[in-house]
């Protein structure tokens, strides 16, 4: 089965101008892996499965029982908490940006100093003491 890029799909949906086009453009099948939850979506990802979870807590700096919390979905992680597990996987920006989505969190907002830095970290694939020293650097808090 072929994936739908959001540009094909777009594509295709420009072109609809009947409800009947429009109901079959309804079931192509979307993208594998559409995620409802931050914890399926996190784990998921290439680089935290290669990882495990000593690391990944070890990289995050989060508490091991709020990890597994998280990890098992019965914790909603709030936007640093996010921003520290996937610095600790050394996620792209894009990936980032989907996992606060998925969790409830604001995403990164390119006007906001502090998410310019964090922004930043995140493309040159700092881990977390490598963001907090560049936030600390321009007098922004840190991750919490």
């Amino acid at each position: 089965m072929n994936k739908s890029t959001t540009k094909q799909l777009a594509e295709i949906l420009a072109k609809i101008d009947s409800p009947r086009e429009m109901e079959q453009y309804m079931e192509i099948p979307r993208v594998k892996g559409n995620f409802r939850i931050f914890a399926e979506y996190f784990r998921s990802l290439p680089a935290v499965h290669s990882m495990d979870s000593a690391e990944l807590i070890q990289r995050s700096g989060l508490e091991r029982s709020y990890f597994y919390q998280v990890m098992k979905g019965t914790r909603n992680p709030g936007q640093d908490k996010v921003l520290r597990l996937c610095l600790g996987a050394g996620l792209s920006l894009k990936e980032t940006t989907r996992a606060l989505e998925l969790s409830g969190n604001a995403v990164l907002y390119p006007r906001k100093r502090r998410d310019i830095i964090l922004t930043v970290a995140i493309n040159q694939k700092a881990g977390v003491d490598e963001a907090n020293l560049l936030l600390f650097k321009y007098g922004e808090e840190p991750l919490e």
